[in-house]
């Protein structure tokens, strides 16, 4: 019961209950006790002074005065004569009573005071209380103190009696106060638990206008604070929460252990971690030295965060940009926030720029030497020898052509990379940009002894496309074709329907391409055979442009080859774009 708060309340309400009462019952007892025996002695004064100035002068007459006064009054009387001697008595013999010199009261009344004494009489063999008026003789008077205190027991007896219901009615009134306070108590305590928890649809009755209400209301509205700042953190983390989940780098946290708390979808694909990750070792999630060194470098309280890592990541095969930043958690304790960059394809551009940058030089100087050669050939030794003037001419011209070729095709590709090439789609028949193709290598065909032929289907082919981007698709499938399939060769150009989409194929009997080298031959300046691409005039870069045309028109491109056995390209495009395909 003490552990409780109404079971504290009720038990101090009873102490100091008990306490005030046991305080009163001594004041009171005191008082009555002091109040009685002064009303007492002022009887025992008065009775004795009226025998003082009534006392007969023969001692016979003494005794019977005394032994008179005393039956009628019930109190005893003596006359004491100066020397201390007992001159009467009303319940001793005189002459067989001791010298009252040395008694108190006797002492005080010799002096011409007036004496009091409470003590036990020798004589009586009980207490009395002794009152001495002074005179010649002295006259005293006495009582037993046994009426007094039978007196003040029936006195107490009754205020004990009295008391009980009043110390009852307070008890209850105790009771209830205590009950009524620890009840608003106890409402407040179960209101502030279901608000920790979140229950913040709690309801809290407000009483009175006490201090207890103020608190009831200042309840309330923290409550309602708490509320709307619940409100707002949820909203926000539900916010950090999607963008941490939708983030393309990868977020590890670690705690103070080294352990993760958390990782973000983007982490566990890179990092391959099934189910939940939480709570494995970071050196278990990262399994490369330079990430585990850069860890160890956070554990030990490096002042400065380690600088990026860049590595390349083994499974899935990509190149990381790794950053890892102390991150103390709630409690102060170091962790560490590891933000995982995939920088594959950024790495994978600028090895494709520094590639372009080397084979488009390597390609402008072939041409450019060509020229400068036979132009200072030219100069120095052909002026008298119209041929061969002839022959430097050719070769001029032909390598100029090739440098326009390339910086055509460069320039073209870098509009299509750039979006700058417009794209229109326009309803057409597919025959049509495969017989015009046809038509325009036919004379180059005839001249390589190459067979060159166009099958189309007899009924018409339904495509919604960009017709330029399609006929510049089959330019330059079938200027690779030409070119590299030998005299006496086949190419075939040929388009055809399919559920929904239109399949362009362009197959040839050429020199083939090794099944290694397929899914290099679209990347730029790329040639199976360098010392033959350049014989016959090639950039290197037709298929990359073919890739990028059939990729903005939606389609895919699939190249099927043995090397000895010819070539087959097919690019597979919707018979009708794509909603929201973007039309320029």
């Amino acid at each position: 019961m003490t552990r409780t708060l109404f079971g504290r309340l009720f038990l101090h309400a009873t102490a100091v209950l008990l306490v005030f009462l046991a305080v009163g019952a001594l004041v009171t007892d005191r008082y009555l006790t002091r109040w009685e025996e002064g009303r007492l002695r002022f009887r025992l004064e008065s009775i004795a002074r009226a025998v003082a100035v009534t006392l007969p002068a023969r001692p016979g007459e003494l005794q019977a005065r005394v032994t008179e006064v005393s039956r009628t009054t019930g109190v005893r009387l003596s006359v004491v004569a100066p020397d201390g001697g007992v001159l009467a008595d009303s319940h001793r013999d005189p002459v067989h009573m001791d010298n009252h010199a040395g008694r108190p009261e006797i002492a005080a009344a010799r002096t011409g005071a007036v004496g009091t004494s409470v003590r036990r009489s020798a004589t009586l063999g009980e207490e009395m209380l002794y009152v001495a008026v002074p005179g010649e003789p002295v006259v005293r008077a006495a009582l037993p103190l046994r009426e007094v205190r039978q007196l003040l027991g029936e006195i107490r007896r009754r205020v004990l009696l009295a008391a009980v219901p009043a110390v009852l009615a307070a008890l209850a009134l105790a009771f209830l106060l205590s009950r009524a306070l620890t009840r608003r108590f106890e409402a407040m305590r179960r209101f502030a638990a279901r608000t920790a928890a979140g229950e913040f649809d709690a309801r809290l009755p407000v009483g009175g206008a006490d201090e207890l209400a103020d608190l009831e209301r200042d309840l309330l509205a923290l409550r309602d604070a708490l509320r709307d700042e619940v409100a707002g953190l949820s909203r926000e983390r539900e916010r950090l929460e999607a963008l941490i989940r939708h983030l393309p780098d990868g977020i590890v946290v670690l705690d103070a252990e080294h352990r993760v708390l958390r990782a973000n979808p983007a982490a566990r694909r890179v990092l391959r971690l099934s189910g939940a990750p939480e709570g494995t070792p970071g050196a278990e999630v990262f399994r490369h030295p330079d990430l585990l060194r850069a860890l160890d470098a956070c554990r030990n309280g490096a002042k400065e965060p380690p600088g990026p890592v860049a590595l390349d990541w083994p499974d899935p095969p990509c190149r990381l940009l790794v950053r890892m930043v102390p991150l103390p958690d709630e409690a102060g304790r170091p962790g560490v926030l590891v933000v995982l960059r995939d920088v594959t394809r950024r790495h994978e551009l600028e090895r494709m720029r520094t590639d372009f940058i080397a084979n488009l030089g390597h390609e402008l100087r072939t041409p450019l030497t060509a020229i400068r050669g036979a132009a200072e050939t030219l100069q120095d030794a052909a002026q008298g020898d119209p041929e061969a003037g002839q022959r430097f001419l050719d070769t001029i011209h032909r390598n100029a052509l090739r440098l326009e070729s390339l910086l055509e095709d460069v320039s073209h590709l870098a509009r299509i990379e750039d979006g700058a090439a417009p794209h229109e789609t326009a309803p057409l028949d597919a025959r049509a940009p495969v017989r015009r193709v046809v038509e325009l290598f036919r004379t180059e065909a005839e001249r390589a002894g190459v067979d060159l032929r166009c099958e189309v289907p007899s009924g018409e082919v339904c495509l919604v496309s960009d017709a330029d981007k399609v006929e510049s698709v089959l330019v330059n499938l079938l200027q690779n074709a030409v070119r590299y399939t030998p005299e006496g060769g086949k190419v075939i150009a040929s388009v055809a329907a399919a559920a929904g989409e239109v399949v362009f194929a362009v197959a040839d009997t050429g020199i083939g391409i090794p099944a290694d080298e397929i899914p290099r031959v679209t990347e730029r300046f790329y040639r199976v055979d360098p010392a033959r691409s350049r014989a016959t005039g090639g950039t290197g870069l037709g298929l990359s442009i073919v890739k990028h045309l059939v990729e903005i028109l939606g389609g895919t491109l699939r190249i099927h080859s043995r090397p000895g056995h010819g070539t087959r390209v097919f690019v597979t495009l919707p018979a009708r774009p794509a909603p929201g395909t973007h039309k320029g």
